[in-house]
């Protein structure tokens, strides 16, 4: 493997973290957003009660 096709290659394996870490940053986005909700119902329930 000459140096072009390294770099080639460490180009590609970057691209597919990138898109990794983006997939993964969306899910951490819905996870709090249920977080939050799950949070908002608990704490209006023990108001209710």
């Amino acid at each position: 493997m000459n140096e072009a096709e390294k770099l080639r290659f460490m180009e590609m394996e970057y691209l597919k973290i990138l898109k990794e870490n983006e997939k993964l940053h969306k899910i951490i986005a819905q996870l709090n957003q249920t977080l939050n909700r799950l949070i908002r119902y608990y704490i209006s329930r023990d108001k209710a009660a």
